[in-house]
């Protein structure tokens, strides 16, 4: 968390520190899913680990990530004809919490590599009460089940980058 808070103590001054840190996890627009989920492997404690398993199918997309947890399993909810990121990125999130929470850097926007955090929910609410909410959302978005990231249109993300600016 050190790097996150020392980014967020100056942005300007640690941001290309930053982009360089572990705590980034970069995610290319066609990265293979389960690939994803190894990502936030590596960076998770072993028991935390999210247990997946991909299998063919029949399907246009050709697998499926099947979800196991506590004893239940979930297939990650994807269309017919293709595995995407967002949906990818949305079911990782709902899969860790409420424990931990992942986290879009928001530097990244406007990239097709795209650079997520994971740290536990508790270091997230410490940063945004020593930092205030609006400034840490700003640099870190939380994911949830409506927010659109790499399905985003060229349109949208200009949207959002002037947005971002004023």
């Amino acid at each position: 968390m050190e790097n996150i808070r020392k980014f967020l103590k100056s942005p300007d001054e640690n941001r290309d520190e930053f982009w360089e840190s572990e705590d980034l996890i970069w995610i290319d627009w066609r990265e293979d899913d389960e690939s994803i989920i190894e990502y936030f492997n590596e960076k998770l404690p072993l028991e935390d680990n999210i247990q997946f398993e991909c299998v063919e199918i029949e399907k246009e997309r050709g697998i499926d990530i099947i979800l196991k947890k506590d004893g239940s399993v979930e297939r990650i909810p994807y269309a017919d004809d293709f595995a995407d990121r967002d949906t990818t990125l949305k079911s990782v999130q709902n899969y860790v919490s409420p424990k931990y929470q992942v986290r879009w850097y928001m530097d990244s926007l406007g990239s097709d590599t795209l650079a997520f955090c994971i740290k536990l929910s508790l270091e997230w609410k410490n940063l945004e009460k020593e930092f205030g909410v609006e400034k840490v959302r700003y640099y870190f978005e939380p994911i949830d089940n409506d927010l659109v990231m790499f399905e985003m249109s060229i349109d949208e993300v200009f949207d959002l980058i002037e947005e971002r600016e004023k």
